[in-house]
């Protein structure tokens, strides 16, 4: 008897689950019930609940719909099957215990609407992280309420803009020019444009690192307002002029922000604020282990500099 490996799925035609019903199949059986029956009118109000026969919804068995999820799963390539090769987007490997504290009931059970005399922990918590944020990035300033990683990039850009405004009043118009190099997150451009500011692309070096005799070019053409960068690139290479780059954008009158698409390299190794950047947002989908898409990410921290709290 020989045993063969199977290297790809059977089939690449997997019907849809609709297509899998047969009537009078059944997935899952209430168990008995254990206490004083109540009348559904009394617990949840009629115009709450439907009226039809959940027509076109597929009887399946339980091995059914876990063979259909499992086979159509292996057609994903996921990181833990190897490693994306994509310097911005990446997806990071985070440790396999952070999804078990993040099902600790305190933090998933808790309502969104629960008082705040019942949510007094998790706000405590919530308090501590920002603490815990300001040390990890070396930025006193940090607010969890941008709604995504793409909203707190945002919030980065509109900071910039509305410290420019504050700072240089009717002088700020001058200031519009926001610095991208081209190895940055690619929605740095877009952000950029978003807040009403000018993008100009610095060169890369054959290198794969940002091209600083171009910066300092760009710079002197004047109108600075900022550059943003990510850092480690999209190359995947740790910018190792980062302090000068940001002493050349100060010298220049603009600010940093940083990207934090590849914060996963720096956290507990580098903090950004120690190279001279003022703002920077982080990813819970990308450093703190929420899943891309459906389910996350709820929050896209952003950190800032005393100057701009």
């Amino acid at each position: 008897m020989s045993i063969t490996k199977v290297t790809q799925h059977p089939t690449q035609n997997e019907e849809l689950i609709f297509d899998r019903s047969q009537t009078g199949r059944i997935g899952y059986c209430l168990p008995k019930l254990d206490v004083e029956e109540t009348k559904i009118d009394e617990i949840l109000p009629a115009e709450l609940r439907r009226t039809d026969d959940l027509a076109g919804v597929p009887e399946v068995s339980e091995v059914d719909v876990i063979r259909h999820f499992t086979r159509m799963s292996t057609w994903n390539f996921s990181i833990d099957l190897g490693m994306y090769p994509l310097g911005s987007c990446t997806m990071k490997y985070n440790s396999r215990l952070n999804e078990k504290v993040a099902r600790i009931g305190g933090f998933a059970n808790l309502h969104p609407l629960a008082p705040e005399s019942e949510a007094q922990g998790a706000l405590e918590l919530i308090y501590k992280l920002q603490e815990d944020l300001a040390e990890i990035t070396g930025l006193p300033g940090v607010s969890l309420q941008p709604a995504a990683g793409a909203h707190g990039e945002m919030t980065g850009v509109m900071l910039i803009r509305a410290f420019l405004d504050k700072r240089d009043g009717e002088k700020s118009k001058e200031r519009r020019v926001m610095l991208v190099p081209d190895s940055a997150h690619g929605t740095n451009p877009a952000s950029a444009h978003l807040a009403g500011f000018t993008v100009k692309t610095i060169r890369s070096t054959n290198e794969g690192l940002t091209d600083m005799e171009h910066l300092k070019t760009l710079c002197d053409e004047g109108g600075i307002a900022g550059l943003m960068l990510t850092n480690p690139n999209t190359v995947g290479l740790f910018e190792t002029n980062i302090q000068q780059i940001c002493d050349e954008i100060h010298r220049a009158g603009g600010l940093v922000y940083m990207d934090g698409a590849n914060m996963n390299a720096l956290v507990g190794v580098a903090r950004p604020g120690d190279f001279g950047v003022d703002v920077i947002h982080l990813n819970l989908h990308k450093t703190f282990s929420t899943p891309h898409g459906g389910g996350g990410p709820g929050c896209g921290p952003c950190c800032c500099t005393a100057e701009l709290d």
